[in-house]
């Protein structure tokens, strides 16, 4: 589209065509006369006319009538006096200077003041003319009209409308109906049904379906078009306002308003913009359009801008490019566009050809600002420019699958450039590119779209997932996954991997040529391992070979091959932490603790480990565990000895399971198996000397459910006595066994609510309710000895011991009823009343009789309170003392049933109901009373502003009790008094104290005291805690292992001290009357020092002295020495007249590459362990 100042002509000539015209009128017809001017020269050859008393006509032939400069002349007139009305016909002519007018009639109305010139009106003035078929000048409104067809024209411009006026007093000209102005030297043409013009401000409108047309040569037009045109030819400009529309060849453009300068050679289209044409269209809030040589030059939109490109394709869809931002700039010299310049928020999108797309391609950039450059209607290359990043999409177009959405490239710099012809994606300055879980950044990112390969320069560093690899220089194919490092360093796990060239061969292994592998993290590492050929397995292992350990870059061992753990967390694996060589006089050579464990899931593990003795035995172990957290939990664990001389096969199973059944409702089981009992007292199965010694298999399942306000417990037992004494138990089987519990509950309530009360009365007062069934099948060991005679000469007899089992099988029922209530009296005592009642039914009581049942109740009742005293003594800081006295009694009382106990054969009393575990009653009477005393201090010490509050810096108590029924059985009532006593005086310390007295003679019957101390230094910084999340089964099951060294743990701490006391004594009472003689226990002193001298060192020292013995029973000392990728420790200890020392130097992270020694250590010159 075009547009110059010239296109206001045609208007301007339709202004000059009515002035003329109306200057052409007699000048009588134009002016209020003055009187002096109003003066009519008339002349005729001939001059006729009658006077009547209506009219006064007169006829004049061949007339000239002259007024001023002004002269008319027709072929004739009639003048009509009363009337004052003047017709000229025929040939009329109108000569005003050089102002020319013709027609075939014309009149003048005095009264009406109107002149009209009528038929074949032609209008003249030098090179204007105006033609119409009448034109009309009203004096009084100073106003012109022509119509008929008024046309008015000069050499190169054209008016036609259907009514043309002009308004003197407003100097307004308006052309109506119809409008064509031409404009023959602009090549414009104005359509219009309104064009009005205002001679003083030089400014037009044209209405009513306006349309401005441009004629540019070779056929090609531009159309403008809106609700309004609006012409300032001061400023040489032109406004299309309303649903402004432009049109060019293919080009459109829609607005609501455009303006447009031929000075600026600028056009400017505003409110919702677009510009389009076949190949891509323009949007934004506002175009602005430059031009030279009335041809776009440029196309600026700002802002929101967008700008959609699709260039011709002969077959399918063509290359297609989108671009958005604040401002779009389009460059066309030759009206081909060249660049886009797009800026801030600037995002451009890229789609290749149809045939292309099959294939992937999609780019998306966004930066600060973007070019794009075009070549014959294609985007040919695209550069992002500050805080660039952009998408290219490898998945072909259409392509939905969840695959294949994820196959895009990701990418990021300060500079992006995008060559479409080379299919490469250049990024420069901080490059950052990811696919997938690779990332690679680097100083410059070459990435070629059609190959998918990819080169970093400057830099590099290669992420995949949890791998990091850098490099000088790196190439990398994202089809095929495989990649190339030159002079490359990659940390996984626990090291560090060096090499010359590196190799990425697959998804998870690297090939590493003159590698090497460290953990020391420094430029110049204080030992590595090197290697001309290096294997990475990512997460799993490293394979060299050869393998040379170097100490700095001294060589100290070779091995042809090793291979490096790198694999986190649980995993499966040969387990060789532990393993020992060796031989034995009894077993011949033997290896033990070989062991595999493995990680079957997240929820499931197992270990088998074994030994075997050459000419003895050999031992396989296993476990397996298994849990899943709020669902399930449990453990298998077994062994079996296979006796190499016998063939004899021995084992033991053990398991133990807890589910969860639903909410409240779980399961527990347990079984413990043994194919003979004395096959846990192996020493060779590795059982500890707690578990050899342990003589009890033991085996249950138990279903527990519990509801809101109770709960049942439904459980099998079966337990077995390896070893049971004469006459013991050697099988105990409950089955089953239940209870069901009815939790405390107040029986009454106080109003809840809305809800009314219930027994208020009884709010305090709980009840609660427990019973309990066990059906139990006891067998016992027997041993009956029986005599057998001979008939030697001696008449020996011998005697031999028979074993037997017997069989008792009981079942039996307890209810337990309970009520407690508590209330305060005198508003200072606590009234605590209770009472319980207890049933029970046995099949068989020890007397014999079958469906037995009893009961029994039971009343306690307890008073206590608390008295304070407060005193305020202000000695020295102490502000202040609070002494609290708490006593207590309590009454007990049962009634006496003798009917609980029977007489047995030997006349001995014995109890009826015994023999179910927690079923049975008490028949004794009991009436005791219970008594104690409780003394608490708190003090308040310090500033008196703010004194530092020590809550229970000493604590007494006393307690015993009285029986009411003791002088029944010659006892003496009151008990032993036993006390306690605590003293806190700092935080840092305390002191405790036991008494026991006898209350009759004062006797210190027990005496027992125990202090510390315990101080700290300052914290050097704030660690910050951290929480492990332990996976389910995180505790991997290892081998049996041996005596460890104490490990040392770091601490924050400069230093702690810490010291304590203790000691005992106690005296006897003798059945003869009187005391033993007072025995004290050893007084022993422990003191610990841990001191953090530096951050890299850490020493540890603890001893136990005896105080009573004045020696020093135990101690030992520890040194720990951080040496950064290494460390070491050295621990001596004295116990029991024995010394022993450890030294171990070892690689942090490399526990398999060590040196020890020590009387428990495994000797020898140091060692590497493989673990894989």
């Amino acid at each position: 589209m075009r547009f110059d100042g010239r296109l206001a002509g045609p208007l301007c000539f339709l202004l000059g065509a009515l002035a003329v015209s109306a200057a052409a009128l007699p000048r009588g017809a134009h002016a209020q006369a003055r009187p002096s001017d109003d003066t009519y020269h008339l002349r005729a050859d001939r001059l006729s006319g009658s006077a009547t008393s209506d009219e006064d006509v007169y006829t004049a032939v061949h007339v000239t009538v002259e007024h001023g400069p002004t002269t008319v002349t027709g072929d004739s007139a009639h003048v009509y006096r009363h009337r004052e009305l003047v017709e000229v016909m025929g040939n009329v002519k109108i000569v005003d200077g050089k102002t020319r007018m013709w027609g075939s009639t014309a009149s003048y109305n005095r009264k009406s003041r109107l002149a009209v010139l009528r038929g074949n009106v032609r209008i003249e003035e030098g090179t204007a003319r105006i033609t119409g078929q009448e034109a009309r000048f009203y004096r009084n409104e100073n106003r012109s009209v022509i119509v008929g067809n008024p046309q008015m024209q000069d050499s190169s411009r054209t008016l036609r409308a259907d009514q043309i006026d002009y308004d003197r007093a407003k100097d307004v000209v308006l052309a109506t109906g119809n409008v064509v102005a031409v404009d023959r030297a602009e090549s414009t043409t104005v359509h219009a049904g309104r064009i009005r013009y205002d001679r003083a401000r030089n400014y037009a409108w044209a209405s009513e379906n306006p349309v401005l047309t441009i004629e540019e040569g070779g056929g090609k037009f531009t159309g403008v078009r809106g609700t309004t045109l609006e012409f300032d030819n001061e400023k040489r400009a032109i406004v299309a306002m309303g649903d402004v529309q432009v049109e060019r060849d293919k080009l459109r453009a829609t607005g609501d308003r455009g303006e447009f300068y031929e000075r600026e050679n600028r056009a400017l289209l505003v409110g919702k913009p677009r510009a389009w044409d076949e190949e891509g269209e323009v949007r934004g809030d506002t175009l602005d359009l430059r031009f030279e040589n009335r041809r776009v030059s440029s196309v600026q939109v700002r802002p929101h801008a967008s700008v959609r490109y699709e260039a011709k394709a002969e077959h399918g869809r063509a290359e297609r490019t989108e671009a958005f931002g604040d401002t779009v700039t389009l460059v066309n010299p030759d009206e081909e566009t060249r660049r886009a310049v797009i800026v801030g928020h600037a995002r451009s999108l890229y789609w290749p050809s149809s045939e292309d797309s099959a294939q992937g391609g999609r780019n998306l950039s966004n930066g600060d600002s973007i070019v794009v450059e075009f070549e014959k209607g294609r985007a040919r290359r695209a550069t992002v420019l500050g805080a660039a990043e952009g998408t290219y999409s490898m998945a072909a177009e259409g392509d939905t699958s969840r695959v294949n959405q994820t196959e895009q490239v990701q990418y990021k710099g300060q500079r992006i450039v995008y060559d479409v012809d080379k299919n490469k994606v250049e990024v420069q300055g901080a490059a950052d590119v990811t696919y997938k879980e690779l990332r690679l950044n680097a100083d410059k990112v070459i990435f070629d779209t059609k190959t998918e390969r990819m080169r970093a320069e400057g830099n590099p560093v290669l992420y995949d997932a949890r791998d990091r690899i850098t490099g000088n220089t790196m190439t990398y194919d994202l089809s095929i996954r495989r990649g190339t490092i030159y002079g490359g360093k990659t940390t996984y796990e626990r090291g560090y991997y060096y090499g010359e060239q590196i190799r990425k061969v697959s998804d998870d292994v690297l090939d590493v040529r003159n590698g090497s592998y460290t953990t020391c993290d420094l430029d110049q590492p204080h030992y590595h391992f090197g290697s001309s050929k290096m294997k990475i397995i990512l997460r799993d292992k490293v394979i060299v070979r050869p393998a040379v350990f170097y100490i700095k870059h001294i060589p100290v061992l070779a091995l042809p091959f090793y291979v490096f753990p790198i694999r986190a967390g649980r995993h499966s694996g040969f387990q060789l932490p532990q393993v020992e060589f060796g031989s034995s006089s009894r077993g011949g050579k033997f290896i033990r603790n070989v062991g595999y464990y493995w990680a079957v899931n997240d929820y499931l593990d197992a270990t088998l480990w074994g030994d075997y003795y050459q000419d003895l035995q050999w031992i396989a172990h296993s476990q397996t565990r298994y849990q899943k957290r709020y669902k399930w939990s449990g453990e298998i664990n077994s062994s079996f000895l296979h006796t190499l001389g016998t063939g004899s096969d021995r084992w033991d199973f053990f398991g133990r399971h807890f589910q969860t059944l639903g909410p409240g409702f779980t399961l527990t089981g347990q079984g413990n198996f043994v194919s003979s009992k004395d096959y846990l007292r192996e020493e060779s199965i590795g059982r500890s000397v707690l578990l050899r010694v342990q003589r009890n298999l033991n085996s249950q399942v138990s279903l527990n459910k519990s509801w809101g306000g109770s709960s049942m417990v439904l459980g099998l037992l079966r337990n077995q006595d390896l070893d049971p004494d004469p006459g013991g138990r050697r099988v105990q089987q409950q089955l089953p066994s239940a209870s069901f519990s009815l939790n405390a509950r107040p029986i009454g309530h106080l109003q809840r609510g809305k809800e009314p009360a219930f027994l208020p009365w009884l709010s305090s007062t709980v009840f609660g309710f427990r019973s309990t069934l066990l059906s139990e099948r006891d067998r016992y060991f027997a041993a009956k000895p029986e005599t057998t005679f001979s008939t030697g000469p001696l008449g020996q007899t011998d005697t031999t011991v028979v074993q037997a089992d017997t069989t008792l099988a009981l079942a039996g029922f307890l209810h337990d009823f309970r009520l407690t209530d508590q209330r305060t009296l005198l508003g200072f005592l606590r009234l605590s009343p209770s009472m319980s009642y207890s049933e029970i039914f046995y099949s068989r009581d020890a007397a014999g009789n079958r469906n037995q049942r009893a009961g029994v109740w039971q009343g306690n009742i307890g008073v206590n309170t608390a008295l304070y005293g407060n005193f305020r003594p202000s000695i020295g800081p102490l502000r202040a003392v609070r002494h609290v006295v708490t006593p207590s009694v309590a009454l007990v009382y049962q009634p006496s049933y003798p009917k609980l106990n029977y007489l047995d054969p030997a006349g001995i009393l014995r109890p009826r109901f015994t023999g179910l575990p927690g079923i049975g009653l008490s028949s004794s009477e009991t009436r005791l009373l219970t008594f104690s005393l409780r003394n608490d201090v708190h003090v308040k010490w310090g500033d008196a502003a703010q004194p530092k509050v020590l809550n229970n810096l000493i604590q007494l108590a006393t307690f015993g009790s009285y029986d009411l029924l003791a002088n029944r059985s010659g006892r003496r009532p009151l008990s032993d008094l036993n006390s306690s006593l605590s003293i806190h005086p700092v935080t840092q310390g305390s002191i405790d104290m036991t008494f026991a007295h006898n209350p009759y003679d004062g006797k210190l019957l027990s005496f027992g005291v125990t202090s510390g101390l315990f101080f700290r230094g300052v914290k050097r910084s704030q660690l910050q805690e951290e929480t492990v999340q332990l996976d389910p089964a995180a505790q991997a099951v290892q081998a049996p292992t041996g005596w460890v060294p104490p490990t040392l743990i770091s601490s924050d701490l400069p230093w702690t001290f810490s010291i304590s006391l203790s000691h005992s004594g106690s005296a006897q009472r003798l059945s003869t009357g009187g005391y033993s003689r007072w025995r004290n226990s050893p007084t022993t002193a422990n003191t610990s020092i841990g001191i953090n001298p530096t951050q890299h060192w850490r020493v540890d020292y603890f001893a136990q002295f005896d105080v009573t013995g004045r020696k020093l029973t135990s101690w030992n000392y520890s040194v720990k020495r951080d040496l950064h990728c290494w460390e070491a420790q050295f621990t001596r200890e004295f116990s029991g007249g024995i010394t022993e020392y450890y030294f171990k130097i070892n690689v942090k992270n490399l526990p398999e590459v060590y040196y020890e020694q020590g009387s428990r250590g495994l000797r020898g010159f140091g060692g590497i362990q493989n673990n894989f």
